[in-house]
């Protein structure tokens, strides 16, 4: 759990080094509230309340648990953290969680730092036009030179302000179509945990769902120090993503429906996978020249004809090795590849872990065991 705070420390000294000074001449670490680092967390129905309050609870702890549970003595906390909303009345988020935001959008102009968690919009929705009010809002706050983090799909208001443009940036895996399809000028990182973005990096941008503690993470130690992530992280018992977003993301195999030659190609394969030449074979199914086949595969899935092939294989061979103890090599045969050495390596880019880690992360017997 300390290693993703030893990874931020290493790869964000300058970073850290930067706006640790500019928070300490803020006076950053005194207790009142005019000193302390002011975050707002952004809430919506939309919202997950595992997210919203995952982040108020840990960033609330700085300066406050540790000294009460090592010394029995209280602290004064160091961050003061809000939930901000369109309006004051009370909602329920995702899952009915209630809600009751302390302060409304239009009174909420004085955060160093905005955290967006989830903003979910169902991956196969155009996403134009879903938060309007919060959109303004957000970039607003960037405009007066707050730092924006987001969780999962709240990078998705960023990129709807324009924000992103040009820019790295990550969500969720399951928004990388989304992304290619809606905000191609954005640089998607579907195996990122953390991306960064705009002047001085003002700009965090977290992964998938429980990407908000790397996050949580992060922003304690820009801000307040190493030794103060290294203690929340203590007392929580987070588990880092140091290995990306690659191991759990999946293949969306959903058949086209708007390009029908390659929705048939794709339907093909669904049960043809392991077929030698898979590539040539669907390119005459197609009845179309190579280069156009080529073209039109890779517009209607994002993917070229080759890594849509490597694509399904390996989603078979993880639910192989997640439900069986079948050896490597014969996990390789039964989806296709002879040569185990090419498999391994394929395995390994396609996901960030070799055959074998991935089963030990992610074996049935790993989640049913009591051990």
């Amino acid at each position: 759990m300390i290693n993703i705070v030893r990874s931020i420390v290493t790869n964000c000294k300058d970073r850290i080094g930067r706006d640790r000074a500019i928070w300490a001449k803020m006076g950053g670490g005194v207790a009142g509230e005019d000193d302390v680092l002011k975050v707002d967390i952004l809430a919506a129905p939309e919202t997950a309340g595992s997210i919203l309050y995952g982040l108020y609870d840990i960033l609330m702890l700085p300066g406050t648990v540790w000294p009460r549970v090592i010394l029995g003595e209280p602290g004064d906390p160091l961050i003061r953290v809000r939930i901000v909303a369109r309006t004051m009345t009370p909602f329920g988020c995702r899952s009915g969680v209630p809600v009751s935001p302390h302060v409304a959008l239009i009174d909420a102009t004085d955060a160093d730092v905005v955290c967006v968690p989830n903003m979910t919009v169902p991956v196969d929705d155009c996403p134009y036009g879903w938060f309007v009010e919060e959109v303004d809002w957000v970039k607003k706050r960037y405009q007066a030179g707050a730092i924006i983090a987001t969780v999962c799909s709240g990078a998705l208001l960023l990129a709807e302000a324009g924000m992103l443009s040009g820019e790295e940036a990550t969500a969720h895996w399951a928004y990388e179509k989304t992304f290619r399809d809606f905000y191609p000028d954005v640089k998607f990182c579907s195996e990122r945990i953390l991306t960064f973005a705009g002047d001085g990096d003002r700009m965090v941008l977290a992964g998938g769902m429980s990407s908000w503690q790397d996050l949580a993470l992060y922003l304690i130690t820009r801000f307040l120090g190493p030794e103060y992530a290294v203690q929340v992280s203590k007392f929580y018992v987070i588990s880092d993503h140091t290995e990306g977003q690659l191991p759990y993301a999946a293949l969306s195999q959903r058949i086209q429906s708007d390009d029908q030659v390659i929705g048939k190609c794709q339907t093909w394969l669904r049960d043809n996978f392991t077929a030698a030449n898979a590539v040539g074979r669907m390119q005459e199914l197609s009845g179309l020249p190579r280069r156009t086949f080529s073209r039109r595969f890779r517009l209607a899935t994002g993917y070229s004809p080759i890594e849509y092939v490597q694509a399904v294989r390996t989603e078979e061979a993880k639910q192989l090795l997640e439900s069986t103890m079948s050896p490597t090599e014969d996990v390789a045969a039964e989806v296709g590849y002879h040569d185990e050495r090419a498999f391994r390596r394929l395995f390994r880019k396609r996901t960030g872990l070799s055959p074998s880690a991935y089963r030990k992360r992610f074996h049935h017997s790993r989640f049913s065991s009591p051990h």
